[in-house]
């Protein structure tokens, strides 16, 4: 079995996405203290103790910016069994940028317990463009961060199709798509029938104050259907939740049966 864990850690600024954590911690969106980002951290790589994922895969992560005080979260998180693991600046993989802007330092990250075969790709549309692409046992897997406009997600999901299309083998496509309409949107992903919506049926994965929503998103190929399973996991640091997903290797019991 394959372990994946995905989590948009909402740059471990310590809000829940309740309107009581939005009033009282505001001041976390303009500059997050130290403190409560080594707690947020905590409770991450508790989670990971505990889960033990072989991929673990994240959105909104920061790598030192003016808003964390340049604070590097990344080598808290990976530790001595990590062989492969990246964190990369998720708008552009050749702009540098100034140290008072507020795209340095956001990022994605993964750490894999072992060593893994993988590709920066970068979206041709939107602010949010980095895709990773990663084999791992056989299985790839894709890690997105889709934009906030329809029209933009629409041609980012588009393309996301047309790289799935490269390769005929088992894929998980899972991030944050922000599908703020609905699975509808989704529809250039999975109108070929090649991909199923795994958690479509698990409810919401992010909270803004009363409102809830399905903006994680875990899409498999089909031939993986009987052989995932997938566990949403509540994130007291962050309006996202964390997904486990285990995945089933060829000639092991299927997990969803």
């Amino acid at each position: 079995m394959v372990r994946i864990v995905y989590a948009n850690l909402g740059y471990l600024r310590e809000i829940d996405g309740s309107l009581a954590h939005h009033i009282r911690r505001a001041h976390h969106h303009f500059f997050t203290p130290r403190a409560a980002q080594m707690r947020s951290l905590a409770l991450v790589k508790g989670a990971l103790k505990k889960l033990q994922p072989d991929l673990s895969c994240f959105v909104e992560i920061d790598q030192g910016s003016l808003t964390n005080g340049f604070f590097d979260q990344f080598p808290i998180l990976r530790e001595d069994h990590h062989l492969t693991g990246t964190i990369d600046n998720k708008y552009s993989a050749t702009r540098k940028y100034r140290r008072l802007s507020i795209s340095r330092g956001k990022s994605n990250a993964f750490l894999a317990n072992r060593t893994v075969d993988f590709t920066r790709r970068y979206l041709d549309y939107g602010k949010k463009r980095l895709v990773y692409d990663i084999d791992i046992e056989g299985i790839r897997v894709l890690v997105v961060h889709c934009a906030l406009t329809k029209r933009t997600r629409a041609a980012q999901y588009e393309q996301i199709s047309g790289w799935i299309a490269e390769r005929d083998m088992p894929t998980v496509v899972v991030g944050d798509f922000n599908a703020m309409w609905g699975e509808s949107e989704l529809a250039p992903l999975l109108q070929c029938g090649r991909l199923v919506h795994a958690n479509r049926l698990l409810g919401p994965t992010f909270r803004f104050g009363p409102w809830r929503a399905a903006l994680d998103t875990c899409l498999i190929s089909a031939d993986l259907e009987r052989h995932c399973r997938i566990e949403i996991i509540d994130q007291p640091f962050s309006d996202h939740k964390m997904f486990k997903i285990d995945v089933a290797r060829e000639g092991e019991i299927a997990l969803a049966s």
